[in-house]
C-alpha cells in the first residue's frame, strides 16, 4: 500500500534523526577506546557529514534498484485490494479469528460472488453469496472487484492459518507444549 507523502517525509526525517544519534553516540562511545581524542563538536559534525553521505548512498541505490525494476510496484487495483482488505479487518472489525469461524469455502464464495457480478444492476442476490440478503450491497464494477479479490484473499489467509494435517478442526486444536514443539 503507498505512503501518503507527509507519512513519508516524516519516516525519512525520524529514520535519518535515528541514524545521526546512534553515529555520534557510537563515535563518542568508541573513538576513545580507539585511542582517538575528538571534541564533541568534531564528533556532531563527523556525524553529520556521515548522515549526509547515508542519505546520498540511500537516494542512489533506491534509484538504482527502481532502474533495475528490482523493487516492483503495485498496480492501483492491487494497491485497492490490500487497502480493502486492511478496512475489513481495521474498520469492519472481521479479525482472523471471526474469519477462522467460517466454514472452508465461505470468505471464497462470496468474494466470487462479488467478482462474477460486479457491476450488475440486477436487486437479485447471487446463488453463490452465502450470507443473507441484506449483506449483497454491490457497489460498481471496480469496487465489487476490489472487494471480492480482498475476500478471496481472506480466504486465502484463513486456508494458511487453519492448515491441519491431522484434520482436526482449528477451534478444537489446542496448542503444543513446549516440549512436542521442539521436536
Amino acid at each position: 500500500m503507498k505512503q501518503t507523502k507527509l507519512a513519508s517525509l516524516a519516516e525519512s526525517a525520524i529514520n535519518v534523526l535515528v541514524g545521526f544519534i546512534i553515529s555520534l553516540a557510537a563515535q563518542v562511545y568508541f573513538l576513545p577506546l580507539l585511542g582517538v581524542a575528538a571534541s564533541i563538536a568534531q564528533n556532531i559534525i563527523f556525524a553529520l557529514i556521515m548522515t549526509a553521505i547515508s542519505i546520498c548512498r540511500s537516494y542512489l541505490l533506491r534509484r538504482l534498484f527502481e532502474a533495475l525494476h528490482i523493487r516492483r510496484p503495485l498496480s492501483p487495483f492491487m494497491q485497492a485490494v490490500i487497502a480493502e482488505r486492511f478496512r475489513q479487518v481495521e474498520r469492519e472489525g472481521w479479525s482472523t479469528e471471526h474469519d477462522d469461524g467460517y466454514d472452508r469455502g465461505t470468505l471464497g464464495r462470496a468474494g466470487a460472488a462479488f467478482i462474477l457480478h460486479a457491476g450488475t444492476e440486477s436487486p437479485a442476490v447471487p446463488h453463490e453469496w452465502p450470507w443473507t440478503r441484506e449483506w449483497w450491497k454491490p457497489a460498481g464494477y471496480r469496487r465489487d472487484l476490489v472487494r471480492g479479490v480482498a475476500l478471496a484473499i481472506a480466504e486465502g489467509e484463513r486456508f494458511d492459518r487453519n492448515r491441519n494435517p491431522t484434520g482436526i478442526p482449528a477451534r478444537l486444536r489446542r496448542p503444543l507444549a513446549t516440549q512436542e514443539q521442539r521436536q
